[in-house]
């Protein structure tokens, strides 16, 4: 094991086992499938950007005098978490890493969203079709995604999409599915591809 994957699992074992606490296993295990949180942002977003009153209230002051419609707005939005998930997909599918409950059980570390295994009730069962699919968190890289492109073009509701795009990253490992370098590598690809559509939009979007 080497340096990066010492200080990896260090990191993973302190969030997932020392940060362990009744609350947060409540808490944390909501944000596995956030179905409910997304539609919710998804239409709050889409009342935002179409109604000319709440658009020209939140726009950002530098796109206010582009006067962007709110097809566009939405359009741009969609691309950039479609090409974050696409791109992180197809990465998961080389199976780079295993997750980090593969062969533990349930004394070695906590996955409050595994089932376990039926011949042996502590160890946390290996039938899942994501168990070689840990790097990168789609999550992560999603997450970061929208809040960076939301941000973009409504920038007051920066602070409140960042902190959710944390929690959601940091439940990843504290419920036991991902490994820190896997968040933070999910993290970069949002970055980048909330980055590429904002180039897009300048080159393109912003002038027609």
């Amino acid at each position: 094991m080497n340096f990066f994957q010492s200080i990896d699992h260090y990191i993973f074992n302190f969030i997932n086992k020392d940060l362990s606490n009744s609350l947060f296993d409540i808490i944390m295990p909501f944000f596995h499938k956030p179905n409910f949180i997304s539609i919710i942002f998804f239409l709050i977003i889409c009342i935002i950007t179409f109604n000319k009153n709440l658009k020209k209230k939140f726009i950002n002051e530098n796109l206010r005098r582009y006067n962007i419609s709110g097809m566009k707005i939405l359009l741009c939005i969609i691309l950039s978490i479609v090409l974050t998930d696409q791109l992180g997909s197809a990465i998961k599918k080389l199976e780079l890493r295993e997750r980090p409950w593969v062969n533990k059980n349930i004394d070695e570390m906590n996955c409050l969203t595994c089932k376990l295994d039926k011949d042996n009730p502590k160890l946390y069962s290996k039938n899942s079709r994501s168990a070689n699919k840990s790097f990168p968190s789609n999550h992560a890289a999603n997450t970061f995604s929208l809040a960076l492109i939301v941000s973009f073009f409504f920038p007051k509701f920066k602070k409140i999409l960042l902190s959710l795009a944390l929690t959601i990253s940091f439940s990843r490992i504290y419920i036991g599915v991902h490994y820190p370098i896997d968040i933070a590598f999910g993290i970069s690809l949002g970055i980048l591809c909330s980055y590429i559509v904002k180039i897009i939009f300048n080159l393109y979007f912003k002038k027609t």
